[in-house]
């Protein structure tokens, strides 16, 4: 145990509005983030009340999910022709990177601001990784803002080809007991069809005149317990990736808001799309509905799927992607 904690290492980050976030070196997590609510430093996320319980989490609770987040149909992709393999762990799929992904890596620290705004981690993913080609190193930052705005940027470069998508895995409930009470606004036309194991089928379909539809804030237990789609009849609510609209990064992809506690979260992106979860399987300590997630990232299965954006980084190119979580009090 003592060599587990002294692998295990928390980052706060701080501004003087009494925001706080925790970053800890596993997984590249966000362990927690609190927002004043009435003064008072209110948690924002779902999480563990220590980090030495991140060790055995199940949910990818706060997680950066890489070599590839979301699911890979069977493990199995073509790159370059030769066939990949990658591990199970999703049922016959891949998720978020197979059995020993990027959530569950200690991520090294290179730096940190002694403002405490900042922190910079990385990691080597090597050569076979899990199956995928090419060394694989990365990084991500942490940017805690003086107007309350958490900025995640992503860096990878890789020696071969290889298939990239990484996203943040927190689950959100804005100081409430469950997800369910918040209002939630995606800007997005359209979203990915899935089948029962959540692969994407390859087809876009219309949010309009459906249960998809975010466009308008909307409760998210009411839109859940009413209603009557066979895809959220079976995932027992939203599991979904939803296709962004285009805009500047300056405009808002989706907006969460507690109106019992007044906050209110925008997503700011330059990824193409967001994967709603929330959050029935979560169990334990835990319950489902207690959290849902934002994760901004690329078309679900892009490398099989070929009329999606490309999901392969080529050597002497940079991966490069930014998610920023805003927080404010509204009136």
């Amino acid at each position: 145990m003592a060599n587990v904690m002294a692998a295990l290492n928390t980052v706060t980050l701080a501004n003087d509005n009494g925001m706080t976030v925790e970053i800890i070196n596993f997984g590249a997590r966000i362990k927690s983030i609190k927002f004043p609510v009435n003064c008072k430093p209110t948690e924002m996320t779902l999480g563990y009340s220590t980090a030495l319980e991140y060790l055995t989490d199940e949910f990818y609770l706060g997680a950066t999910c890489g070599r590839v987040c979301n699911r890979i149909a069977e493990g199995k992709f073509e790159l370059n022709d030769r066939e990949y393999q990658l591990s199970l762990n999703d049922g016959k799929n891949c998720l978020h990177g197979g059995d020993k992904n990027f959530s569950v890596r200690y991520w090294q620290i290179d730096s940190q601001s002694q403002s405490r705004s900042k922190v910079t981690l990385s990691l080597i993913s090597k050569d076979g990784d899990q199956g995928f080609p090419g060394t694989l190193k990365v990084s991500v930052t942490y940017t805690l803002s003086s107007d309350n705005k958490l900025s995640i940027k992503y860096l990878a470069n890789t020696d071969a080809a290889t298939p990239i998508n990484l996203t943040n895995h927190a689950y959100f409930n804005l100081g409430e007991e469950n997800c369910e009470s918040l209002n939630l606004q995606i800007m997005s036309s359209a979203y990915l069809e899935s089948d029962s194991a959540n692969l994407a089928t390859g087809n876009l379909l219309p949010v309009a005149g459906t249960d998809y539809d975010f466009n308008e804030p909307t409760p998210v237990g009411k839109r859940q317990s009413n209603s009557r789609d066979k895809s959220l009849q079976e995932k027992h609510g939203f599991d979904h990736c939803f296709v962004l609209n285009d805009g500047a990064f300056e405009q808002p992809k989706a907006v969460l808001t507690s109106l019992k506690n007044r906050v209110r979260m925008s997503v700011y992106t330059d990824q193409a799309a967001i994967q709603l979860y929330t959050g029935f399987y979560l169990t334990g300590q835990f319950n489902s509905y207690q959290g849902l997630c934002l994760e901004a990232q690329n078309y679900t299965d892009a490398i099989n799927i070929k009329h999606f954006p490309n999901s392969v980084l080529n050597p002497n190119d940079q991966y490069q992607c930014e998610i920023v979580f805003a927080f404010q009090s509204i009136d």
